[in-house]
């Protein structure tokens, strides 16, 4: 392997321009153990996020050249922000610093945005097509018990207004009434007749104020849509079929994988708004249509009002909808995209965090990230007792559910450092060893590839250099394998989507999803801090998951413990596959609620008997064992 490494990097030389200067070469991967360990091949490295080359060669050779000196592996970039990718003359300083790069052996990145978040190209992928913005459905609402009603209408084209009669707490669908015809000059004014009613206006309008688009601290620029296909292809166009042209097909000769940078839909308020949002397309009745079997706009309501066992089937399949296009329409195309052309797909999401955030931002963070070859998060905090090690955990169970061998975080001392206007905080400049414990904490997480936006603030070369070996080692050491633990722990996102109900500030006001995922944390939190290594799983992980014994197995990974927080809805297959694990020996642990939906029955008799078998009739803490 090393002659071939040789002629590869011989290969990269002679592709370099005539009389550049070549850089001191990195240790490579392609070494016994032993060598990788006493010094860490360029991919195990800190790798930091270079926006801009510097135009004058002398310049970017120093840079280069520090880059090296300090003991980074390499660099994740893209060309230079100040001109981007239609601007020809920034090009030449980005592709020269790629070949050196290369030449020397560092590991590279290639940055898919100006800025972020991801898919706008900065204005390139809406050029011409303003209506491939991310859009939303804007819902007013208001309750009557009779008498006269006054709604004023979100902005946009009126999709629906209706009033539905509410008995029981529960809003009845099939005695909706239209009120089209009451909706003139953007104000809806309807005369109820006497009982208790919900009056719902829909509009479908372009999302940006108050959305992340708007807040980011990068370019203010709308975000495609990504329940379309459309935008994505367009952006691949505008932006890596730039870079294949200019580098060849073969980008895999030049970058590990790509960096897409918190893409979302957009249907969450970072600031109060007077409406709703869910997300939104022309063409999402026909998709739903296409996929469930019947029409979306009869079920649009309960979406928002609570509407009984037909209404949870609503929500679950509105947002099973969502999560199949997005996952499919951007992660998918970007994924096939490189991998015709020899690279992994990588990046992170928005609010990795947060279990409710990722209902409004993906339907299923899991279903989409599962589309990334070289998947990833962020961690904005360098204190290690802030770290948000259970997202290295969640991104890394991906990972190891996909046979994926590259897992990456971007981080940062950002927390620590940016204060807004008014925020009169000082800096807070973080030690080596705040950093040194971070990346542990990450690193115990599963994460083997950091991208850092680290200012490195008071560290001196000597510092970088034993940072980066220390590093470089554990990613060594811990790369290149997959978890062994006998607990898996259920991502619960079929379980949140029935009860789901859209906020006008932040994911949602509903008070039973929030106890959710605060039984989701709850559990992973003991479990650390028991000292217990676990894995997240999803729905299709417990599917497709193979019974053999007392344990349950995927892959190479084995699990004895399946832990369920506030799980109640899942596929049917899902479930007794469960079942079938649990009178073969396994153990199955439900904590706050009992098995009750399908993916297509709510509630359904069948997973009744399961939840019944597995835990009994009580509604105490039971303990049963198959006889």
């Amino acid at each position: 392997m090393k002659w071939l490494h040789l002629v590869c990097l011989l290969s990269l030389h002679a592709t370099a321009f005539a009389g550049e200067p070549s850089l001191p070469p990195l240790p490579q991967h392609d070494r016994p153990l032993a060598e990788r360990f006493a010094n860490p091949p360029a991919n195990a490295r800190i790798l930091p996020i270079i926006h801009k080359q510097h135009d004058d060669p002398a310049k970017q050779d120093s840079q280069l050249r520090q880059l090296a000196d300090r003991g980074f592996g390499g660099f994740v970039g893209n060309v230079s922000f100040d001109g981007y990718v239609d601007d020809e003359t920034k090009w030449p300083a980005f592709l020269r610093g790629v070949r050196l790069a290369r030449t020397a052996g560092m590991s590279l990145w290639l940055y898919d945005e100006c800025g972020y978040p991801s898919g706008s190209a900065r204005d390139l992928t809406l050029r011409g097509h303003p209506d491939w913005a991310a859009r939303g459905l804007l819902i007013a609402e208001t309750n009557s018990s009779g008498g006269t009603v006054s709604l004023t209408l979100p902005p946009g084209r009126l999709v629906q207004a209706v009033a539905l009669p509410v008995r029981d707490a529960v809003a009845r669908l099939d005695q909706a009434t239209n009120l089209a015809a009451c909706v003139h000059d953007g104000q809806l004014r309807w005369q109820a007749p006497s009982g208790d009613w919900r009056v719902l206006a829909m509009t479908d309008d372009l999302i940006y104020s108050n959305t992340h688009a708007a807040v980011s601290l990068a370019y203010k620029k709308p975000c495609i849509n990504l329940l379309m296909p459309e935008p994505t292809r367009r952006f691949l166009e505008v932006t890596h079929e730039q870079y294949a042209a200019r580098l060849g097909n073969n980008l895999g000769r030049w970058f590990v994988a790509t960096f897409t940078d918190e893409p979302s839909l957009q249907n969450y308020w970072f600031r109060p708004m007077p409406y709703r949002v869910l997300p939104w397309s022309e063409s999402l009745p026909s998709e739903f249509k296409k996929r469930r079997g019947r029409s979306l706009e009869p079920l649009l309501p309960a979406l928002i009002v609570e509407a009984g066992s037909r209404g949870a089937r609503a929500r679950h399949d509105f947002w099973l909808t969502v999560a199949e296009l997005v996952s499919e329409n951007y992660f998918g195309q970007i994924q096939q995209w490189c991998r015709r052309h020899h690279l992994a797909s990588g990046g992170h999401l928005l609010m990795e965090e947060s279990l409710v955030a990722h209902v409004p931002l993906y339907g299923d963070f899991f279903r989409c990230a599962r589309r990334l070859d070289a998947p990833g998060i962020d961690c904005l905090t360098s204190l290690p007792s802030q770290v948000p090690w259970h997202i290295a955990r969640m991104i890394s169970s991906i990972a190891d559910l996909e046979g994926r061998r590259i897992i990456m975080c971007e981080v940062s001392d950002h927390a620590q450092r940016y204060r807004p206007d008014g925020d009169t905080r000082p800096i807070r400049v973080v030690t080596a060893d705040e950093i040194r414990g971070t990346c542990n904490r990450l690193l115990w997480g599963g994460v083997n590839t950091l991208t850092s936006y680290y200012s490195f603030a008071g560290l001196d070369n000597e510092q970088l250099r034993q940072l980066n070996r220390w590093v470089g080692r554990c990613a060594t050491m811990l790369g290149g394998g997959h978890q062994v633990t006998d607990i898996a722990v259920l991502y619960p996102i079929e379980s949140v989507w029935p009860k789901f109900v859209p906020a006008r500030h932040g994911a949602t006001e509903a008070a039973d999803t929030r106890a959710m995922e605060r039984s989701y944390n709850t559990v992973g939190s003991a479990l650390f801090n028991a000292n217990r290594d676990f894995a997240i799983v999803d729905a299709r992980a417990l599917a497709d998951a193979r019974v053999r014994g007392d344990s349950l197995c995927h892959g190479e990974l084995r699990w004895r413990v399946v832990v369920l927080p506030c799980a109640d809805t899942l596929p049917l297959a899902a479930w007794e596959n469960i079942e079938r694990f649990w009178r073969n020996g396994g153990l199955v642990i439900a904590i706050g609620a009992r098995p009750a939906n399908s993916e297509s029955e709510f509630p359904s008799k069948r997973v009744q008997e399961i939840a019944r078998a597995l835990f009994g009739e009580s509604a105490e803490p039971t303990f049963l064992s198959h006889p």
